[in-house]
């Protein structure tokens, strides 16, 4: 197996700057998701990993071997894609074996090992008694498993994803989360995963690195990531719902830190306050998850005015999109609360647990000392 480093990364397209000095490392045998909305550079960071994208300085090391300017076949790489590209001529079998009857490997593999390795994979994959049929007879979940085996059948060091489920309906897109999360468990492979799915990311990923418009934003574990975000692009994309985010204003009352919240003067606990002092600005982002929120009586003391955006039931509850000036808050209630589209309504935010973000950088405000 082998890890995989990305030095120092640059690359650009014309007069689009895409990476600019990128870094970051999958460690041997961990499995590591590349998340991030559609631009953000996943997709190239990934195929500047295999070989298919150079880039302009910087190096990539899989292994201890620097691997800029080697070809694809050389990295010892096994890639699946999004769309299977699978050979509609070939059996299931015919697709596996491809990698090792390809020219540049002919002569390296005998037909018995070929044979061999085809059957190990398939029977790994659950699809050894699928071996026979065409492409076009395979339902999208069994066709993944095809491209999976073909990625794999060279027992390759790094295994590149490239939003590998994307296609599947959610029950299947479920199962084969798990599948491939099982079968990384137990052959062990480095893997990166390229996704835009931040639950996708959550449920496989040993490590998460989310990415912004060419940048890292933040690489950690998944409940790291959740439980500490360290910008406020991270706090809303990670979590389902994510995190809301609200301008507010600190300010000091009776010796005690508040903030002001769309008006209402919320007591930040000390922990918070001692943060909001130093911070580099008294206006803040405050995140908040939607157990934090609950509706409460407009005139109740300290209640925060609101505005009901939409509504919509969600299993057992019932979650509100309400609206605070120019931001938006999650809420989640009981069914049997009646809410309906532009009712005013009071919120009792309990600032417990919440997350404080300088308003101008987006950077989490660090523990104060």
């Amino acid at each position: 197996m082998a890890g995989i480093q990305i030095h120092d990364i640059h690359k650009s397209f014309g007069a689009l700057r895409l990476f600019e000095g990128l870094s970051l490392a999958c460690p041997d045998r961990k499995y590591m998701c590349l998340l991030g909305p559609s631009g953000c550079g996943k997709t190239t960071l990934m195929r500047i990993v295999a070989g298919l994208a150079e880039p302009d300085s910087g190096d990539v090391l899989i292994g201890c071997e620097r691997v800029n300017g080697l070809p694809p076949a050389r990295r010892n790489v096994g890639l699946a894609f999004q769309n299977y590209a699978l050979y509609p001529h070939l059996s299931v079998a015919g697709n596996l074996a491809f990698p090792l009857r390809a020219p540049i490997r002919r002569g390296r593999y005998g037909e018995a090992e070929i044979e061999d390795r085809v059957k190990r994979v398939a029977a790994l994959l659950k699809i050894d008694s699928l071996l026979h049929r065409q492409v076009n007879q395979l339902s999208g979940g069994q066709q993944q498993r095809v491209a999976l085996g073909r990625a794999l059948i060279r027992d390759p060091g790094v295994l590149l994803l490239d939003e590998p489920v994307t296609h599947l309906d959610a029950r299947l897109r479920y199962e084969m989360r798990a599948e491939i999360k099982l079968l990384h468990d137990r052959i062990g492979t480095t893997t990166i995963h390229v996704t835009h799915d931040q639950q996708e990311a959550m449920a496989m990923g040993d490590l998460i690195a989310v990415m912004r418009e060419g940048r890292l934003e933040q690489l950690g574990a998944p409940l790291e990531l959740y439980d500490r975000p360290a910008t406020a692009f991270v706090a809303g994309f990670i979590g389902d719902p994510p995190m809301s985010l609200v301008h507010a204003r600190f300010a000091e009352q009776n010796g005690r830190g508040v903030l002001n919240l769309a008006g209402a003067l919320l007591p930040l606990p000390d922990v918070l306050a001692a943060q909001a002092r130093v911070a580099p600005s008294p206006e803040l982002l405050v995140g908040l998850r939607p157990q934090q929120v609950a509706l409460a009586e407009r005139t109740a003391d300290g209640a925060v005015a609101a505005t009901v955006y939409s509504h919509g039931m969600v299993g057992r509850e019932q979650q509100l999109m309400l609206t605070l000036g120019s931001d938006e808050v999650r809420c989640r209630t009981a069914r049997s609360i009646r809410a309906t589209a532009g009712d005013r309504v009071g919120l009792a935010v309990s600032l417990i647990g919440a997350k404080l973000f300088d308003a101008e950088s987006g950077r989490a405000l660090p523990p104060a000392r």
